[in-house]
């Protein structure tokens, strides 16, 4: 009987965000999806295929950097960026997958919602979308 390697599963839990070459802390990233539409095949007879918008999410800082990227967007400067997600082992540990989206810009920005009967943490979201996802990127 032949034996079965046997991975490591890898965790959702520990990553980390660069935007060009800025590395941001973000509570959530993703999902990654490509998507391919059978029904619409492209000129030279490939399938049309999209990537989904991707959303990262953290908490809400002094910082006015993500808002500002959208701004500039908003405003018409053409400001495309790679962002790389990067699948650490553990906390700290080595990348073990990484994921690069290419030419990002945002496509939305979204700030806290305010509600004076709880105390959780502000968050401020970004969805980007991109031109590409190459995974090893």
């Amino acid at each position: 009987m032949p034996s079965q390697r046997e991975e490591a599963l890898l965790r959702i839990n520990s990553f980390v965000v660069l935007i060009g070459d800025q590395e941001f802390a973000f509570a959530e990233a993703g999902p990654l999806t490509s998507a391919t539409d059978p029904e619409a095949p492209t000129p030279d007879k490939r399938h049309a295929h999209r990537y989904a918008p991707v959303i990262l999410r953290r908490a809400v800082s002094t910082s006015r950097e993500l808002y500002d990227w959208r701004r500039a967007i908003v405003s018409g400067k053409k400001d495309r960026r790679d962002v790389v997600i990067r699948q650490l082992s553990a906390p700290g540990g080595d990348v073990v997958n990484s994921w690069r989206l290419v030419n990002a810009w945002p496509l939305r920005w979204s700030g806290p919602s305010f509600n004076a009967l709880r105390s959780d943490i502000a968050f401020e979201e970004l969805e980007l979308t991109f031109d590409d996802l190459i995974w090893g990127g």
